[in-house]
Order: structure tokens, then sequence, then C-alpha cells
């Protein structure tokens, strides 16, 4: 099921940026719509002040998922970051989050962009790799509400200082 298309233009609008900010850091991030038809989360991580991350996040009205297994992304397989997938049920507390990293992605789709071939391919990220986080440490609650999902983030951290991109063609669930 396809939750996000980002061929769509208007796609990038219900997302918002959550970076170190929030704590004095001076790292920035933001979604953005190629008319190319893909997303781009886009932007810098500093590790000045104390930083060291950039996310972005959608939050929706509440969908039930548990009748699948995970979550899937289709995006560019030419990275040269690490990132991670936030998801969030109606009952999350504000400063938590059930986190999962990206893996390497292994099935090659299809695409072409202007500037260069883009290596689509997808990733897969089941439930159960969700765990959850606080302030970016592990913590202990019980696993989350899959009836009630409403939020979705991609983060870059990790002290992984530069600029990133991360195209992304469609998230849906498998």
């Amino acid at each position: 099921m396809i939750f996000f298309d980002f061929s769509v233009l208007d796609a990038a609008k219900p997302w918002y940026g959550i970076n170190d900010t929030v704590m004095g850091g001076l790292s920035r991030s933001k979604m953005t719509v190629s008319p190319l038809g893909y997303g781009e989360f886009s932007g810098h991580v500093s590790l000045a002040n104390g930083g060291g991350f950039a996310s972005v996040r959608c939050e929706f009205s509440p969908i039930d998922v548990s009748e699948f297994t995970g979550i899937y992304l289709e995006l560019d397989g030419d990275r040269t970051k690490d990132y991670k997938v936030n998801l969030k049920d109606v009952d999350t507390p504000q400063s938590t989050v059930y986190q999962a990293p990206m893996p390497t992605p292994t099935h090659q789709t299809f695409g072409v962009s202007s500037a260069r071939v883009l290596n689509w391919q997808r990733i897969e990220i089941p439930f159960s790799d969700f765990k959850p986080q606080c302030r970016g440490k592990p913590i202990s609650r019980v696993a989350i509400d899959l009836n009630q999902v409403c939020s979705l983030g991609l983060v870059i951290g990790a002290q992984q200082s530069g600029d990133f991109s991360l195209k992304i063609r469609e998230i849906g669930y498998y």
C-alpha cells in the first residue's frame, strides 16, 4: 500500500523539520519535491553547539497498519550517509519515537534524472525493528500500537556532519 507518492508536486507540504536547533544546534533540513517525480530529504548536519541531527516529520490522522509486516521506501541507492525512520502512535509522548535504521538497499527498480541515472531501490523495514527511543537513547516502553500510527519521520544523525540528500520516490506499507 503506497502511503506517500512523491511524484505528486504537493507531497512535501505536510512535512516539517525537527532539528538539533531545539537544543542549541545549527543543523537544518527540509523535504521538497522535484519536478522529476521524487521527494528529497536534504540539509546540513552541524556538530557545532552540541548539535548533530536533522529530521523531517509528517503527522496524519491515525491509521491502522496492523495487517502489514512493515514499511518500505523506494529511494536512490546511491547513499553515502546512514538514515533512520521514526514512527509514532497516538499514545507516544512528545519526546519519544519508535526508530529503526534504514538498511542498505538491495532491490533495484528503475528511474532516470537529467543530472544522472538514479539507482532506485526498495528497502523494507519490519515493524519489529522499530524500538522506542527518547532523545536518541533506548528506553523501555510497550511496542508501537500499529492500530493507531499517526506520524512518520526521517532522521540523519550519529555525528555525520555535512550536507546530505536522500531522494525518495515513495513510502508505503508491505
